[in-house]
């Protein structure tokens, strides 16, 4: 029997919280995770490590930074149900999926924004404190007021996108953050905030990001099954980058684009992880339709990403 609910179209901070406390009970040797530290809300933003912790090298896989793209959430967590029914004498090319993850450890955030996702799947109910709940609703009836926004109440939270402080945490972070206007206040999106890194969240992944060194990390959104890389990054880093973008699109054959040319919104995440700490990165988009994603996409995006940890760790092993 599953732990992870993927047949159902929401999956909550609740339900995450309850799964990781399940599997810790059914494998209390294969994995650990604790929190890495809490949100404007007060959630908690855990840290999964699968493998061994004292691995040589490590993978990050980051999900859930954007609200109403819950099922990234969903999907690592599913993945982290795989990985812990698989045996380790299980094979991954030519390498046990136990020497797979001896050398390499996988470091999962799997719900960046708890809180964003709380209000996305039930409104202003996902809040408890009674200020946010407050400020939530001003900024609704002002870009209501102001022609920002044409949806109903109800919808601006379904497609919200940023934090409970209203800040868009994947625009939170310092390279190209001087250069990215987007919003001028807090809202459902495009707000980057007073200062980069200035969120709980986005705060946690830089600091931990920065004490884990990863060899790579790898970042989950919806939708568009694209894959995004190319920040302008050149010489050895490039080579990396565009190798383990090949590893990505053989596992799930997502379209490969080129952020450099095809412009995204500038002062992310995996911006940052390149261009500023010279780690390779990459986004992945997952699924086709409008985000919150629909449960009926969940098994095509299954079948395109299960194997991506063991890939990823396969080439993160083969780096020097």
């Amino acid at each position: 029997m599953k732990v992870v609910d993927t047949e159902e179209q929401i999956y909550s901070y609740d339900m995450m919280c309850g799964d990781l406390e399940e599997l810790k009970s059914m494998y209390p040797d294969r994995f650990s995770y604790h929190s890495a530290g809490v949100s404007a809300d007060g959630r908690n933003i855990y840290e999964i490590v699968f493998g061994n912790p004292d691995a040589g090298k490590t993978i990050i896989f980051q999900a859930g930074i954007h609200a109403r793209e819950y099922m990234t959430s969903q999907l690592m967590m599913a993945q982290l149900e795989f990985y812990l029914c698989c045996s380790p004498d299980a094979v991954y090319g030519d390498v046990t999926f136990g020497r797979l993850f001896e050398e390499v450890s996988v470091h999962v955030f799997p719900m960046v924004n708890p809180d964003g996702i709380s209000i996305s799947q039930f409104g202003l109910d996902g809040i408890s404190d009674a200020a946010v709940r407050a400020d939530i609703k001003a900024w609704y009836d002002r870009d209501k007021r102001e022609g920002r926004t044409s949806y109903s109440f109800a919808d601006y939270l379904k497609y919200w996108k940023a934090n409970a402080n209203g800040v868009d945490l994947n625009r939170n972070f310092d390279y190209g953050f001087a250069e990215y206007s987007g919003a001028n206040a807090p809202g459902a999106m495009k707000y980057k905030g007073t200062a980069p890194g200035g969120e709980p969240e986005s705060a946690v992944l830089i600091r931990r990001t920065r004490e884990l060194s990863p060899e790579l990390a790898v970042s989950y959104h919806a939708s568009g099954s694209v894959i995004y890389w190319d920040y302008g990054q050149t010489g050895g880093l490039r080579d990396v980058c565009s190798a383990m973008v090949d590893v990505i699109h053989a596992v799930n054959r997502n379209e490969i684009r080129y952020a450099a040319t095809d412009k995204q919104d500038a002062a992310g995440f995996g911006d940052w992880l390149v261009m500023s700490e010279g780690i390779p990165s990459a986004t992945v988009e997952i699924g086709v339709g409008t985000a919150p994603l629909a449960a009926d996409e969940f098994p095509d995006i299954w079948e395109r990403n299960a194997m991506m940890w063991a890939a990823l760790a396969d080439f993160a092993r083969e780096q020097r």
